[in-house]
């Protein structure tokens, strides 16, 4: 499952067979009436702060950073109109949101951000955005980078020869990934090699939990998933799963107006279990004002113990992404006797990297399952329109083979292929190169 917004990640029961509801517009109807009604309430007591101006690059996705307040819940919506749609998005710890937007040539809009605090504070945040080649020095470019966070701290590039004489103790405490063998799993240490030897920013640990998003279990043919599945009956089969890809870029929004969602994700369990460990990148978009605006971001989610996603950090469209999830001790190589689910999220384009641990907390491990997936997740109780990925590439999908120690390539462990259905009209499938693959091809079909 996965994140903690506002998308809702349903929780694994039952048989592998049992798919997530299908979406029911009097779902969306109710939660736009709790959205329209705390937009209103918000706007009444509001503090509202000088509108700034912002000129953005015609025909691309732009990047437009804005401080707030510290892991304030912001509903973005039009100004000036009868629209009362909105889009949230969430502060990390020091206030900052990142918006994206693209537009033709021309298009101009007046918006406004609401954020609300944990400690109730309302301010809204007037936006004014001109898509122009030309900036001025009234209608800058807007701010595109999410200050690097306090506390972070940066990881030198190691030289093979560092890498191969350090040992692994001295690797976990100075911050770098267990080393695979290289015997046993050379892909992997090749892999490894090439990140260790990339200077790397470590960011503090951050999660923000998103009481919108969450995601749910599937099988073959699903309504929420698609993908590839490693499906046993043998416990403990599976301790860890990965991929690489680059985030997925949203460069149409659905004729009906309303939010499209997408998430990208590999995952340890959650078809006919109750624990589920995922991490992923978020991929949603939504028109205004002929402005498609859109929110992209790392994220992760143990279940049962996290409901709903947890917000890692902000990512950019095409943003290079390498994810890991596994079950651990709290530090060093995957442990399937460890009683934490541990994540390492890394963003190459930017530098930046994030490992952290959440303690199972009395939830029972499994390990019969490895997941590579692209999900429309639960929303409001309801499933929303798919955003329109187009085509993404998952590469070194593998997943750590409990009883032989070695890494498998998804095209050899998977047994289950599943495509994303609403009713007979398919949304979303997978397409792979057969056993001795690790390279997956996912399509978008349409919205719904």
């Amino acid at each position: 499952m996965k994140r903690t917004a506002n998308h809702s990640n349903s929780i694994v029961e039952n048989s592998s067979l049992t798919t997530a509801p299908q979406k029911k517009a009097s779902g969306l109807l109710s939660l736009a009436a709790v959205l329209l009604c705390g937009l209103t309430a918000s706007a009444q007591n509001a503090k509202v702060v000088a509108e700034q101006g912002f000129t953005i690059a015609p025909d691309v996705q732009n990047s437009i950073v804005l401080k707030t307040q510290a892991d304030a819940a912001c509903d973005l919506h039009a100004t000036g109109t009868s629209d009362t749609r909105s889009m949230r998005f969430y502060a990390n710890g020091e206030g900052y949101v990142k918006l994206h937007a693209s537009a033709r040539e021309g298009m101009e809009g007046r918006l406004q951000l609401d954020c609300s605090s944990s400690n109730g504070n309302v301010i809204s945040y007037p936006l004014h955005l001109v898509a122009s080649s030309s900036p001025t020095s009234n209608m800058p470019a807007p701010p595109s980078k999410v200050p690097t966070p306090k506390g972070s701290k940066v990881r030198p590039g190691l030289t093979e020869a560092q890498a191969q004489s350090l040992t692994d103790a001295q690797l976990d405490k100075q911050g770098y990934p267990a080393r695979p063998d290289v015997l046993t799993s050379p892909d992997q240490y090749t892999k490894w090699l090439g990140h260790v030897a990339q200077s790397m920013t470590l960011l503090p640990t951050h999660l923000v939990s998103r009481s919108d998003i969450r995601s749910a279990p599937a099988a073959y043919t699903s309504s929420n998933w698609s993908g590839l599945e490693a499906h046993s009956t043998t416990k403990h089969n599976y301790s860890a799963v990965t991929a690489n890809w680059n985030v997925p870029a949203i460069v149409l929004a659905s004729s009906d107006g309303e939010t499209d969602y997408s998430s990208f994700w590999v995952g340890l369990d959650g078809d006919g279990t109750k624990d589920l460990v995922q991490a992923g990148t978020e991929q949603d978009a939504v028109e205004f004002l002929g402005i498609l605006f859109s929110d992209s971001y790392a994220w992760s989610e143990l279940l049962p113990n996290q409901p709903t996603e947890q917000e890692v950090f902000s990512v950019d469209a095409g943003d290079d992404m390498s994810v890991e999830v596994w079950i651990g001790t709290g530090s060093g190589a995957p442990n399937p006797n460890g009683k934490y689910g541990s994540f390492r999220i890394i963003d190459y384009t930017q530098n930046n990297e994030s490992t952290f641990y959440v303690p199972l907390n009395g939830t029972t491990y499994n390990g019969t399952e490895a997941e590579w997936i692209m999900e429309r997740p639960t929303v409001g109780g309801s499933l929303p329109e798919l955003a329109s990925y187009l085509i993404a590439f998952m590469t070194d999908a593998d997943a750590l083979k409990v009883s032989t120690n070695k890494w498998v390539k998804a095209g050899t462990a998977a047994n289950r292929s599943i495509s994303m259905y609403n009713g007979k009209d398919l949304l979303s499938e997978p397409l792979w190169f057969g056993k001795g693959t690790n390279v997956i091809q996912f399509m978008w079909v349409n919205f719904e």
